[in-house]
């Protein structure tokens, strides 16, 4: 009987002990607040335009404010696969970051699965990073004019912008959203982004993201 007493200390003895470096390495967590422009339409029967840019307010402590503006053009090869690419501009605080696109994506009945490849250019580094994102989602309509969707994003580094840099997950992005339909060409709604970043040596960053997003057809 004496014996479990003890046993019940030794026992919250350990888990106090877990606990504390648990919490002394808490993951860091910031929250970014993202609004978004899309502009999509055909250049022709099997030619798809798609121009998107964002403005990303972001903790200073995290890291600057960064703006984007993205082209890509895609062609039909059936219904329901598209092969295109395109090319995009990053500004972060005072750094610019150039970046070509190649993608594969697959999509019917409100699936979307696209593969897309990308070289991005950096100031001030040792050479062009190659990296290889993955994305699944899934859009249905719950009611007239309002559409919910769901996706997730894997981004993996296949070759660092450092010569001495790692390789492997980079970071992972779920995203959830509402959009509803102000016309037959116009639609907005919210959306949150749950991204995690890997950290070497370190927990991993979470960073909680509100989006607002305006998707203009033509």
């Amino acid at each position: 009987m004496t014996r479990r007493p003890i046993r019940f200390a030794v026992l919250l003895a350990a888990m106090m002990a877990a606990w504390q470096p648990s919490t002394a390495l808490a993951n860091p967590e910031d929250t970014q607040y993202w609004a978004l422009g899309f502009a999509r339409g055909k250049l022709d029967d099997d030619i798809y335009l798609t121009v998107d840019t964002s403005y990303r307010v972001r903790d200073p402590e995290f890291g600057a404010d960064q703006q984007t503006l993205r082209v890509s053009i895609e062609k039909s090869l059936e219904d329901d696969l598209r092969i295109g690419g395109g090319a995009a501009l990053f500004q972060t605080g005072s750094i610019s970051e150039y970046r070509l696109h190649q993608q594969f994506r697959y999509a019917a009945a409100g699936l979307d699965v696209r593969t897309r490849l990308e070289q991005r250019w950096f100031e001030g580094a040792d050479r062009v990073e190659v990296r290889i994102r993955q994305r699944i989602q899934y859009a249905r309509e719950v009611a007239p004019r309002v559409e919910v969707s769901a996706s997730a994003e894997w981004f993996g580094i296949v070759q660092s912008r450092q010569n001495n840099g790692r390789r492997g997950t980079e970071q992972i992005r779920n995203i959830i959203g509402v959009s509803y339909e102000v016309s037959d060409k116009l639609s907005i709604g919210p959306g949150y982004m749950l991204q995690i970043t890997p950290r070497e040596g370190g927990p991993d960053a979470i960073s909680h993201v509100p989006q607002l997003t305006l998707n203009w057809r033509f």
